[in-house]
């Protein structure tokens, strides 16, 4: 996905707008690769802010690096 559109969390449901390959708020998000693969494995697509936030968050540690959930 190139271009911003709305899009539905794979976890949740919950619509939420994800910026595209340029610009979308989950690069901010930072996941260590074991934990990125997991999701990718886990879920069709993408997570919103709050669920990405929140896995993000149980998973943090020394090892971070910042990665998309695309």
């Amino acid at each position: 996905m190139i271009f911003a559109k709305e899009k539905r969390c794979s976890k949740c449901g919950l619509a939420f707008d994800c910026g595209g390959l340029f610009g979308c708020w989950c690069r901010s998000v930072k996941l260590d690769a074991a934990r990125l693969a997991a999701l990718k494995a886990q879920y069709a697509d993408c997570l919103c802010p709050v669920c990405l936030h929140a896995i993000a968050a149980a998973s943090s540690g020394p090892s971070e690096r910042s990665v998309t959930a695309e």
